[in-house]
């Protein structure tokens, strides 16, 4: 066993404070990062306990983590070592099967330790002298448990070899179904044998090694170690040496083994070794990206803290009494309190305002009581105190976390003063255009209710005229009354057309479900005369029920297939297609003709007030149609949009809501 002159390193001042430090501070992590080590690592002992839960994992992991910690801090972690290897030498391990646990198992089970102490090495110190020393410390203890288990596997192999020389072909057996490589050669390293595992891992068939000695087969670079052990052995009966080289595998691959090395005599005369060695190549990989994964949380954790300094946003931690634990230079800013000002003082007293700092603490009592969440992982908008003692409204977002196992709360918080003063000045100007649409609205049906007067005595007088052309009047005369009739009808037309525009609303009272094929069926038989007259053919397709005002979906199609059929070739029936496709949330009508078309320039300009693209002698209109079409549709919070080509034909595709939506209706 291990030579009791060596110092009890758990005895030593830093190794004992940093321990203290991990059971106090990084426990949870440390059997976290003991578990994942464990887990990574590729060996039997994990299989053994599969039937446990996640719940009874961890607490296995806490009480080992915790016997060992207690063990170095009151000096009798050697002494535990020494049982536990006694209790594996004696198939005493609980909840695992007599000889299923390899000393290999059990120098990694020392190893995930080692590792998951060492991980939080950063969080305990700064000064490179002490992590040296803790170091130094840590590794010589792992190395006196290390140099205990070989002695106990010595014991083992003395008394195992003993037994398998007994009957060469009994323990040439054992060999081959050996999941270790294993090989025995005389004293000039000429292979004797090699196992299945040695031949099926190398990749090298028996025939090829003959006559081949181990040196072979092992990287020239490791050669002269190797030759170094087995001679320790050579010299000395009965002794079991550790060794760790790297194979050449038959595909040029290299292999990293670790094991033992023995020598058998005979009369004290060496007849040959016998290695028994594991390939531990995938665990130091895993070793090795363990210590890539720490080094790549200490970087996280240091980009994290740049990223908190550098944040757009203040960044205040609170504990769960409110005490400020963080409090990022944004929020100095923000809030005029530098970070030495405030960090351990209550965050109630610091920027909550009086009337609001008792709702503050309840709301805070509660969650921690019922756990339940009210306002978190939501961004709200509250009230804040500045240190001058001004109030203004922040944003706030607020999560939960636990650090070492205490409740603390993380808060992001912005200044939205100017969104605010914003917001209060957008809403004045929404009221003014409001108020303003309105006075349009009255201004234009009044202007237009005024002119409807003169314009019907212009109309009466010139119609009285000329139905006194008969009596006499000159002709030119005639011609005159003729164009001043003409005239005051067509402005009649535009009056109403006017009046039409003005009095499209999107009241909510007015929306009911609308059922569009009803709708059309009642356009087509009011325009029944002019389809007759021109021969259109209309073709429809089952349109929708929809929320809507019914007297505007009626205008709306109306309108568009009128046009259709005002606006036809001379030579060509006009030819009206109605046809529906679902969109998300809602519809998209579309309304297509065959007729004259207009060129894609002007598919914005045809829905703008009095724009007529053709001639008014050929073709009769107010130009306020299409426009009143995209007010409506506008009104029914949906759009409108044409496509056309001169000479053939115009496509009007109205998307339109399967719901009206009150709170976002525009004002028109």
């Amino acid at each position: 066993m291990s030579d009791n002159s060596n110092p009890d390193l758990s005895q030593t001042l830093y190794i004992k404070d940093y321990v203290s430090f991990i059971k106090n501070n990084k426990l949870e992590d440390c059997i976290s990062q003991y578990l994942m080590n464990l887990y990574s690592f590729n060996m039997a002992v994990p299989k053994y306990f599969a039937h446990l839960s996640q719940e009874q994992a961890v607490e296995n992991a806490r009480i080992t983590i915790l016997k060992l910690l207690k063990g170095i801090e009151s000096g009798i972690a050697i002494e535990e070592v020494k049982q536990n290897l006694a209790n594996f030498k004696n198939n005493e391990v609980s909840g695992i099967p007599a000889n299923a646990v390899k000393l290999q198992d059990i120098t990694l089970i020392y190893s995930a330790q080692k590792l998951a102490l060492l991980s939080f090495l950063p969080y305990y110190t700064k000064d490179v002298s002490a992590a040296t020393q803790v170091v130094s410390e840590v590794e010589q203890y792992y190395r006196q448990v290390q140099q205990m288990a070989v002695e106990v596997l010595e014991t083992i192999q003395h008394e195992e070899y003993e037994k398998r020389l007994e009957s060469e072909e009994k323990y040439r057996n054992l060999f081959d179904n050996s999941s270790d490589l294993i090989h025995i050669a005389d004293e000039d390293g000429l292979i004797l044998y090699v196992n299945n595992a040695w031949t099926t891992t190398l990749g090298y068939g028996t025939e090829e090694l003959q006559n081949k000695r181990i040196y072979d087969f092992i990287k020239p670079s490791e050669v002269a170690n190797y030759k170094a052990g087995r001679e320790d052995v050579l010299c000395i009966a009965n002794k079991a040496k550790s060794i760790r080289t790297i194979f050449v595998k038959k595909d040029s691959g290299e292999i990293t083994v670790e094991g033992f090395i023995s020598c058998q005599h005979k009369n004290g005369i060496s007849i040959y070794t016998q290695a028994v060695l594991h390939d531990i190549t995938e665990r130091l990989q895993q070793e090795n990206q363990i210590q890539f994964y720490i080094s790549q949380l200490a970087e996280r954790e240091e980009n994290l803290r740049d990223i908190i300094d550098n944040a757009p946003d203040a960044v205040i931690v609170i504990d769960k009494e409110s005490t400020i634990l963080l409090w990022n230079p944004k929020a100095e800013e923000i809030f005029g309190w530098g970070k030495s000002e405030v960090t351990g003082k209550r965050m109630t007293d610091i920027i909550v305002p009086a009337t609001h700092r008792q709702l503050h603490e309840n709301g805070l009592k509660r969650y921690l009581f019922t756990r339940q969440p009210t306002i978190m992982h939501h961004t709200i908008e509250v009230p804040a105190l500045h240190k001058k003692g001004h109030e203004f409204f922040i944003s706030l977002t607020i999560s939960h976390s636990t650090q070492n196992g205490k409740d603390t709360f993380i808060a992001f918080l912005r200044d939205i003063t100017e969104q605010k003063e914003n917001e209060l000045e957008l809403e004045n100007k929404r009221k003014q255009l409001e108020k303003s649409n309105q006075e349009l609205e009255q201004y234009a049906w009044l202007a237009s209710h005024d002119l409807k007067e003169p314009l019907r005595k212009i109309l009466t007088f010139s119609d009285a005229l000329l139905r006194k052309h008969e009596s006499g009047l000159p002709d030119q005369t005639f011609t005159y009354l003729e164009k001043i009739h003409s005239s005051a009808t067509r402005m009649g037309r535009l009056i109403e057309a006017v009046l039409q525009y003005s009095n499209v609303a999107a009241d909510h009272d007015l929306f009911v479900t609308t059922d569009l094929n009803k709708i059309l069926d009642e356009v087509l038989d009011d325009l029944e005369i002019m389809i007759v007259s021109k021969k259109a053919t209309i073709h429809r397709s089952a349109l929708p029920e929809i929320e809507a005002i019914p007297i505007q979906m009626r205008q709306l199609l109306q309108n568009l297939i009128s046009n259709g059929i005002k606006y036809s070739k001379a030579n060509e029936p006009p030819v009206i297609t109605i046809s529906c496709d679902e969109e998300k949330d809602g519809y998209k009508i579309a309304v297509k003709d065959n007729g004259i078309g207009f060129e894609a320039m002007y598919a914005e300009k045809v829905f703008q007030v009095f724009q007529r693209l053709l001639h008014k002698k050929t073709y009769e209109g107010t130009g306020i149609g299409l426009a009143l079409c995209k007010r409506i549709a506008e009104a029914h919070k949906g759009s409108i949009y044409a496509e056309s080509e001169l000479g053939k034909g115009s496509s009007f595709f109205i998307s339109l809501p399967a719901k009206h939506s009150p709170a976002s209706s525009p004002v028109v």
